[in-house]
């Protein structure tokens, strides 16, 4: 809370829906990656983010996270949405284990 005794940070801003405070304490490790690709021939810059997370379980830990954000993020006017995929990424072996063990048993 500011000095005032109103938040800081707007109720509406990316970085607070996201908090887990917000999200009956859902968290992921994210990391965001800015990149740029020259432009688009007439002048318009080709740049975005590049957005990682890891978790484990994405229907119950990003799913919930993203429809927050999809319904109140302020950021959103300034964003277009182009790609997802989610992929599985088995732990290490022990011994005696075959890759992908842990995943599939």
């Amino acid at each position: 809370m500011g000095a005032d005794g109103k938040p800081a940070i707007p109720v509406d801003a990316h970085v607070a829906l996201a908090h887990e405070s917000r999200l009956n304490g859902i968290r992921i490790l994210r990391r965001g990656y800015n990149f740029t690709d020259g432009s688009d021939g007439v002048g318009h810059l080709d740049a975005g983010l590049f957005f990682i997370g890891f978790m484990r379980d994405a229907h119950q830990q990003f799913v919930p996270m993203q429809r927050s954000l999809a319904a109140k993020d302020g950021l959103n006017e300034y964003i277009e949405h182009t790609g997802s995929a989610i992929f599985a990424c088995p732990p290490g072996l022990g011994p005696d284990e075959h890759w992908g063990q842990t995943l599939f048993s």
